[in-house]
């Protein structure tokens, strides 16, 4: 029987211990009925992150260099997801995708997803200076979060499986962090996740977004940062969201002018 547990708790820690922080793999082993093979739907969130213009700061690298930033790069953010009690899914090239609320149960998840984000882009700030003094380029990263119900558990081949996440709020979220692009933002939470955390988050509501397959637009909301930190950016955020209050209501020169002061007074605000 010592024996037959022994392989069970080698065999949770070699599923799990790639994919979280060994603090959470202990609770895991000490909760072993958390651990269901197969797929179940559960509420979680999704993160995708991912480098801007990857290809042609690669183009100006050797392999070499090339790998070791990246390498850099993907090993800070990594360490930042287990601090704030995610689970890494996967890397897709030079993006990462992580989600929160599974293995282990976290009523906060979203919270913790969004504290994550934030730690993450003050983490590349470090990286900066680092690789700024090395010589190195500079890295941009998008982030999109987004909270609902989520198939999750270990899926795959009989030779290959991964444990994972999968349905359509799994592809919003990554499709949020691909509009970063378009907004010049570098963090966009879909409007469920706002519900999660606006008590504790300070955001700015960004539009309306159509979903391919959903007749019903999505809210989507710019994160800027913990509440009680976000003193400085309020007064941006209530200005922009009084020129987005004009513009709806068809006031057109209102919006116009206000945001032309906004533009005036943050000349690199992507939303603005």
């Amino acid at each position: 029987v010592f024996g037959q547990e022994e392989r069970e708790r080698k065999r949770v820690h070699n599923t799990f211990g790639q994919y979280v922080a060994p603090g959470i793999v202990n609770q895991l082993l000490e909760r072993p009925e958390l651990l269901r093979l197969g797929g179940e739907e559960k509420d979680l969130t999704a993160m995708f992150s991912d480098i801007r213009n990857f290809t042609g700061i690669s183009e100006t690298m050797s392999p070499q260099d090339l790998v070791g930033l990246l390498n850099e790069h993907l090993s800070e953010m990594t360490d930042v997801i287990f601090q704030y009690r995610g689970t890494l899914d996967k890397y897709i090239g030079d993006s990462i995708m992580a989600f929160w609320g599974a293995p282990y149960p976290q009523p906060d998840h979203a919270e913790n997803a969004c504290r994550a984000a934030l730690a993450m882009l003050k983490t590349l700030e470090v990286l900066h200076a680092r690789w700024q003094a090395a010589g190195k380029p500079k890295l941009n990263m998008g982030i999109g979060i987004n909270t609902g119900p989520m198939l999750v558990g270990n899926m795959g081949s009989r030779r290959r499986f991964n444990f994972t996440i999968m349905g359509d709020n799994v592809n919003l979220a990554s499709r949020l962090e691909g509009l970063n692009k378009t907004f010049g933002t570098r963090l966009i939470i879909s409007g469920s996740t706002f519900q999660s955390v606006q008590d504790k988050m300070l955001t700015r509501e960004l539009d309306l977004i159509r979903v391919p397959g959903k007749m019903r637009p999505v809210k989507i909301y710019e994160l800027l940062g913990p509440l009680d930190d976000s003193q400085g950016v309020r007064p941006k955020v209530e200005r922009f969201h009084a020129a987005m209050e004009a513009y709806r209501s068809a006031q057109w020169e209102t919006a116009i002018g206000r945001f032309g002061e906004l533009l005036r007074d943050y000349p690199d605000d992507g939303p603005t």
